[in-house]
């Protein structure tokens, strides 16, 4: 299964909170059978967010787990119509979730941050996946 399908992408949408990102990223995983228990799954994230903020500037965040919830690999990515509050001094308009199985084969999860991180440092990537309407070319600037 690929890491990133179009059906994993979400643009333009209206949220209203960090819960509501994390939910959502939490529906597109389960409607793509990537996930097997939802409720765990957001538990994780939000137990991980306790830890340090995954923001990361630019109104960008990678929230992620490692999550006995997920059946395989997955990056989601949400672009909002509107930033939500991440932390009380940080917003966030693009957000890149990252949800990988408990056993983390292969430290499959340090590799999907590390590339993300990467490729948004590319400000061609970024403009992209920022400005672009089509699922599709997102999806080619995230897996290329």
């Amino acid at each position: 299964m690929e890491l990133v399908d179009e059906s994993l992408i979400a643009l333009d949408i209206d949220i209203s909170s960090k819960l509501s990102v994390i939910e959502k990223i939490a529906d597109l995983l389960e409607k793509s059978g990537r996930m097997k228990d939802r409720q765990q799954y957001i538990k994780d994230v939000l137990q991980r967010e306790k830890i340090v903020s995954t923001y990361i500037g630019d109104l960008m965040v990678i929230p992620h787990a490692r999550s006995c919830a997920i059946n395989y690999p997955s990056l989601v990515y949400l672009r909002l119509n509107e930033p939500v509050d991440w932390n009380p001094t940080e917003k966030a308009r693009y957000i890149f979730g990252i949800a990988v199985p408990a056993e983390n084969v292969e430290n499959i999860y340090l590799e999907i941050l590390s590339s993300v991180a990467r490729k948004l440092l590319d400000d061609t990537i970024k403009t992209t996946v920022f400005r672009s309407k089509l699922k599709k070319e997102i999806l080619v600037a995230l897996l290329y």
